[in-house]
C-alpha cells in the first residue's frame, strides 16, 4: 500500500507525469529505507505507521543519549568495564540487542513495504527489495555480532574472573561507589604475576617467572620486584601443609628429596607448585576439594613469606597464552638491552648459524618492535647469560606491556583476547572489581614510574643461601616513596639590606632503588 493517489493516464503526457512520479516513489522508498537503517523508525514517521515510528525513534534516541550521558559524566571505559565485568548487565545486553535488532530489522522491512509506490515496475521493485534486504543483513548482522560479544564476555567474565583460591577476607579491598575513588581505603596493591611453564610436553606446573608489581594506589608509582627461580630455602607459611614434609619450615631443610633423584635439581622456589601437587596426590583430602590448584595458593603465600609482603592478588599466564595476547596487541615495543656472555641474545631452540650455535635474534640495542614470539623469548631466554639477566629482561617486558596497552584499542580484538583469556589466563581478581584495576593502569601509565627490584646477587643476595631479613629490607626500601628533598630561596629587598624570611619548599629526591630494566 502507498499513500500516493492512483494515477490513470489517457494521454502520452500522462504516461510521461507518471513514470516521473513513479520514479520519484522510488527514489523516495530507497531514502526512507536507508533513513530507518541509520535511525530506526526514522523511516516510519513519512508513512501511515507514523505513530510507531515515532515510538522507536524517540526511544532509541532516548537511549543513546542515556548512553552519552553515562559516558561523560563517569567515562567511557569505566561505563563499559562495568557493563562488560557484570555478567548480569551482560545477559540483559544480549537480550536488547537480540529484541532490538529484531524490531529495527522489521521497521525497515515496514518502511520499504509501506513507502513503495503501488503501480511500481517490476525492475525497481527487484532494486527495492534488494536494498532492503542489504539494509537488514547490515542491521541484523550487527546486532547478531553484538549479542555474540555479549554472550562471549559473560562467558569470559564466569570463567576467569570468579576469584577463585580467595577466602573471605582475602585480595585488595575496593570501594565500589559511584563518583568515589575505589583505593580510598587501600594505600597499596600487591599483585604477583606468574608465567606458567605447563603445557604440551611438560610434565607439572614451574612458575619459572616470579613477579610481584607493588603499587602505590594514589600515585601509581609501582615496584616490580622479580624473585629468581632458584631461590633456596624459602620460608614455608605456618598454614603450609607442606611443613608437614619440613616441620622446620623451611622448603629442602633438612632434607631436599629432589636431589635424592637428581644430584642437579635442588629444592628451589619455582617447584612449590609442584610439591603441592605431588603432596596431594599422597594426601587427597589435604586441601579443600573446591581449591582446583593449591599449588596456585602455596606459591602466592610462600612468596608473600620471602618478600615480607602480603600478595592481594595473582595472576598467572602461560607461555602460549602470553605470546597469543602480545600479537592480539598488535605487537609491544621494547628496548632491547644487549647481554649475555657475548654481548647478544639467542632464541633457543631457533634457527643455528653455520658453526651449530643459535642465531642471535636481539643482537641490536634500542627500540624493537617485537612480536608475541619474539617478545616470549626475550622474556625467557638464557641459553647464553644466565638467570639473573633474564629477570631482568622479564621486568622490561611487564613494563612495556603496562606502557603501551590500551584497553580502548584491544576492544577491536574482543572475540579473540576472550579466547585467549579463557585459555590460558587465570586470575582470583573478582569482576567487580575491573572497573578500579583499569583506573588502577591508568594511574600507573600517567606516573610513568617504576622501580626495579631483582632479588639477585647484585643485590647482595646469595640465592643458594639467602638472607630473607635482608631481601625483605631490601624490599621495604624499594617500595618506601623518595622523601621531599627541601630547597631554599631567598631575595633581598629592593629598598634595605635585610634579607627576606627565607622560603622552604620541597621537591622529590631522586629514587634511590630506581632501576629501569630496560635501560
Amino acid at each position: 500500500m502507498s499513500d500516493q493517489p492512483e494515477r490513470h493516464p489517457a494521454t502520452s503526457g500522462g504516461r510521461r507525469s507518471l513514470r516521473r512520479e513513479l520514479s520519484a516513489g522510488f527514489r523516495r522508498a530507497i531514502g526512507l529505507t536507508a533513513l530507518g537503517t541509520i535511525l530506526p523508525g526514522a523511516g516510519l514517521t513519512r508513512t501511515r505507521s507514523r505513530a510507531w515510528g515515532w515510538f522507536l525513534l524517540l526511544t532509541f534516541l532516548g537511549s543513546i543519549a542515556t548512553v552519552v550521558l553515562l559516558a561523560a559524566t563517569r567515562g567511557v571505559s569505566k561505563v563499559g568495564l562495568v557493563i562488560a565485568s557484570n555478567t548480569r548487565y551482560l545477559l540483559i545486553l544480549t537480550l536488547v540487542l537480540a529484541v532490538g535488532g529484531f524490531v529495527w530489522c522489521a521497521s525497515i522491512i515496514a518502511t520499504a513495504v509501506q513507502a513503495r509506490p503501488r503501480r511500481l515496475d517490476r525492475a525497481r521493485t527487484r532494486s527495492l527489495a534488494v536494498f532492503t534486504t542489504l539494509m537488514v543483513a547490515l542491521v541484523g548482522g550487527t546486532a547478531y555480532k553484538g549479542a555474540e560479544f555479549a554472550l562471549i564476555g559473560r562467558d569470559t567474565v564466569n570463567v576467569i574472573f570468579k576469584a577463585s583460591g580467595l577466602k573471605p577476607g582475602q585480595g585488595a579491598k575496593v570501594v565500589n561507589e559511584p563518583d568515589v575513588d575505589p583505593w580510598r581505603d587501600t594505600p597499596r596493591v600487591n599483585i604477583l604475576l606468574l608465567g606458567s611453564d605447563a603445557g604440551v610436553g611438560r610434565t607439572g606446573t614451574r612458575t619459572d617467572s616470579m613477579i610481584v608489581a607493588s603499587t602505590d594506589t594514589k600515585t601509581g608509582r609501582t615496584v616490580l620486584i622479580s624473585l629468581p627461580r632458584n631461590l633456596q630455602q624459602v620460608p614455608l607459611p605456618e598454614t603450609s601443609k607442606l611443613r608437614a614434609w619440613w616441620p622446620s619450615g623451611v622448603y629442602g631443610v633438612p632434607n631436599c628429596p629432589r636431589q635424592q633423584k637428581d644430584a642437579t635439581d635442588a629444592c628451589m622456589l619455582n617447584a612449590i607448585w609442584m610439591e603441592v601437587d605431588a603432596y596431594r596426590a599422597q594426601n587427597p583430602g589435604a586441601y579443600p576439594a573446591d581449591d582446583e590448584a593449591p599449588g596456585r595458593s602455596e606459591i602466592r603465600d610462600v612468596i608473600g613469606e620471602v618478600l615480607g609482603l602480603k600478595i592481594d592478588h595473582t595472576v598467572v599466564v602461560d607461555l602460549e597464552g602470553f605470546r597469543q595476547l602480545i600479537n592480539a596487541m598488535g605487537g609491544v615495543t621494547i628496548n632491547v638491552k644487549l647481554g649475555g656472555y657475548d654481548g647478544k641474545t639467542p632464541i633457543p631452540y631457533g634457527p643455528l648459524t653455520a658453526n651449530g650455535t643459535y642465531a642471535h635474534a636481539f643482537d641490536k640495542p634500542g627500540p624493537m618492535k617485537m612480536n608475541g614470539y619474539q617478545a616470549l623469548w626475550y622474556a625467557r631466554s638464557r641459553a647464553a647469560d644466565d638467570d639473573y639477566n633474564r629477570m631482568s629482561r622479564q621486568r622490561c617486558v611487564v613494563q612495556a606491556v603496562v606502557n603501551q596497552v590500551s584497553p580502548t584499542a584491544m576492544l577491536g580484538q574482543y572475540a579473540e583476547i576472550a579466547r585467549i583469556a579463557r585459555e590460558n589466563i587465570y586470575t582470583d581478581i573478582p569482576a567487580e572489581n575491573l572497573p578500579a584495576f583499569v583506573e588502577l593502569v591508568e594511574r600507573i601509565q600517567k606516573a610513568g614510574k617504576y622501580v626495579s627490584v631483582g632479588i639477585d646477587p647484585t643485590h647482595g643476595i646469595n640465592t643458594g643461601n639467602p638472607d630473607y631479613d635482608e631481601i625483605r629490607k631490601l624490599v621495604e626500601k624499594a617500595i618506601t616513596p623518595p622523601k621531599p628533598k627541601p630547597t631554599t630561596s631567598s631575595s633581598k629587598s629592593p629598598s634595605t639590606s635585610t634579607p627576606e624570611p627565607t622560603s622552604t619548599t620541597t621537591a622529590p629526591t631522586a629514587d634511590p632503588a630506581d632501576v629501569d630494566p630496560c635501560a
